[in-house]
């Protein structure tokens, strides 16, 4: 590994992850002190954000594209964003166990938030671990076949949503608990960010086609 300026940013964003990830595990909906980790978590969350943008801006700009960097970027990405979202799937963050909830959201169709204050329900989670999979699996075969498989439009989209939504659940659950219009943001966001997921799978499978159909011809 060289220890260049975007390799150094993609580890650090390992380290803001791991401190995220201590955040959301200790947040409890009964602790006074609650909003203030989900504060700090927002905080982290974005200075991840904001090295992972910045990595591959010095990566270009600087010329210090590595394999190290291909390979492990994308990889601290999943984790930050899937981990997120499970851990906002978590018993914790259960309508009843937040007794700030507001009543308007406690009233809510159980299909709509799941009971869920983050309105991340495990189902969700499910779906995004398995695009993940999925697509993380076509690629690898279609590199061992000897085809690139580079991203696409729709994946970056899928990351800013998907990051989008996990700032949004963070920063409405520590600053505005009972604004009815922050919690239909919330979950109109989260609800997007799951259909971009979905959407975005589906391309890549579509375009993963076109590259076999190709190939095989003679």
């Amino acid at each position: 590994m060289k220890w260049n300026l975007p390799n150094q940013l993609t580890l650090g964003r390992v380290g803001l992850s791991a401190v995220f990830f201590v955040l959301l595990g200790l947040y409890r909906g009964s602790l006074s002190y609650g909003p203030a980790l989900l504060s700090a978590a927002f905080v982290v969350f974005i200075i991840a954000c904001i090295t992972d943008v910045l990595d591959g801006y010095f990566a270009r700009k600087l010329n210090q594209t590595s394999a190290f960097g291909r390979m492990v970027d994308p990889i601290v990405d999943k984790i930050l964003v899937v981990g997120a979202f499970a851990m906002l799937a978590g018993p914790d963050y259960a309508l009843v166990a937040v007794p700030a909830a507001a009543a308007m959201e406690r009233g809510l169709p159980a299909w709509l938030t799941g009971g869920m204050s983050s309105a991340v329900q495990t189902w969700m989670v499910v779906v995004i671990l398995a695009r993940e999979f999925i697509i993380s699996g076509i690629r690898g075969y279609s590199e061992a076949q000897g085809i690139k498989f580079p991203a696409i439009p729709a994946g970056k989209f899928k990351m800013l949503t998907q990051s989008a939504a996990i700032g949004t659940v963070l920063y409405q659950l520590a600053w505005l608990p009972d604004a009815a219009w922050a919690i239909w943001v919330k979950i109109i966001i989260v609800w997007l960010a799951v259909i971009i997921t979905v959407l975005s799978g589906a391309f890549y499978i579509h375009k993963a086609r076109i590259l076999m159909n190709i190939d095989e011809k003679p």
